[in-house]
């Protein structure tokens, strides 16, 4: 199972970079010109995404009749089909821009938060949960979050443009934050597990809750507010999927990653 996991991951981060570095340099599409057809090729690595996770919980069903175990997946699972809808937002298919304000064009991001937010609070609560499983103290797990929550404030007051829209700037610092706890968290999932002795997969999901935190930076400082609000754009769309795909990737292997840890501890 965990060789064929791998290989699934690895397939889709190959095929996501292939995807943007090719879309960067116009070997698919014009980069100013792809409109929607690059989003078939999204859709289904999304759609490989969900089967994978879906594959993850199946396998921890099949091990294990613990509830904490099968709640974990189902957090795992549930956070990428509610990130989905964030998505399907940042596509913007109706190529609508300054919706909010004339400050930032892409604000659309904004209203994709909606989604995202809600999925990536659930990840946020299932690394919580492990982290606590795993003997971490509730106090220490709280002092990562508020540290990742500050980070993210300080990053969003590093980015702000004075005369963004009141909407604009309320969802996007609501998620700075939390998507900063999320990305800090990684770390200390990471030492909840043995840190430097931690096995390879508990490195890669660990990593993909840092790299979500980055791939958010990314849009935050260069697609949103990037560019005096016009944002770099479409390259930072391309760069932010590597960094996406990958670290949905990583991190829907966490129920995996427990449950081997589980059973290695027992055997």
């Amino acid at each position: 199972m965990e060789k064929n996991y791998v290989f699934a991951v690895l397939a889709i981060l190959v095929v996501a970079t292939t995807d943007a570095v090719g879309s960067l340099l116009g070997f698919w599409f014009a980069p100013e010109t792809a409109g929607n057809k690059m989003w078939v090729i999204k859709g289904l690595l999304l759609l490989a995404l969900v089967l994978l996770s879906f594959s993850v919980k199946r396998w921890v069903y099949q091990q294990t009749s613990d509830g904490f175990y099968r709640k974990v997946a189902w957090l795992s699972l549930l956070s990428l089909l509610v990130c989905l809808g964030g998505d399907i937002t940042n596509a913007n298919f109706s190529e609508t821009f300054y919706r909010y304000d004339g400050v930032v064009k892409h604000d659309y991001l904004a209203d994709s938060v909606m989604f995202f937010g809600p999925g990536y609070l659930l990840l946020l609560i299932n690394g919580a949960l492990v982290t606590r499983r795993n003997g971490i103290k509730p106090t220490v797990i709280g002092q990562f979050i508020l540290a990742g929550v500050l980070a993210g404030a300080l990053s969003i007051f590093i980015m702000h443009i004075p005369g963004t829209g009141v909407f604009v700037k309320t969802m996007t610092s609501i998620y700075a934050a939390l998507i900063g706890a999320v990305g800090l968290l990684g770390i200390l999932l990471i030492h909840s597990f043995g840190g430097i002795r931690a096995s390879k997969g508990v490195w890669m999901v660990g990593f993909g809750f840092m790299l979500a935190a980055i791939a958010d930076a990314v849009i935050g400082h260069f697609w949103i507010y990037g560019n005096g609000g016009q944002g770099y754009y479409p390259d930072v769309r391309h760069v932010n999927w590597i960094l996406y795909a990958a670290s949905q990737a990583m991190v829907i292997y966490l129920p995996f990653v427990l449950v081997s840890h589980e059973k290695g501890k027992t055997a």
